[in-house]
């Protein structure tokens, strides 16, 4: 995520409207927990809600994160974990460990099901 990309969701956070991201972001690797979102989460103390969706019947792109396209009339089963507050960190290993948290939180809604 670059600096004007941050830049501007700390706006649109700061207005008081919520923002969406992919978390593993637009180039990867596929289920891992990109830096932007820890890093957008510390500077602007913004909870940090994971959500996972699966659908009944969908197409998957070919490509590296397997994108997926839902199809016409296909149940969705959406599932929201709790809020997570993300913690300040002063080091490399720290930033490591509370991405390393947040992303295992994450997946354990999609091992959910």
């Amino acid at each position: 995520m670059g600096a004007s990309a941050l830049l501007e969701l700390s706006e649109v956070l700061a207005s008081g409207r919520d923002i969406l991201l992919t978390p593993d972001g637009p180039r990867g690797p596929a289920y891992e927990l990109g830096p932007g979102i820890i890093f957008l989460a510390q500077k602007t103390g913004a909870p940090v809600v994971p959500v996972n969706m699966e659908y009944s019947s969908c197409w998957r792109v070919k490509n590296w994160d397997r994108f997926i396209i839902p199809k016409p009339f296909s149940k969705v089963h959406v599932i929201i974990g709790p809020p997570q507050q993300i913690t300040p960190t002063s080091s490399d290993e720290e930033f490591e460990s509370e991405r390393l948290r947040l992303q295992t939180v994450m997946m354990s809604l999609v091992e959910r099901r």
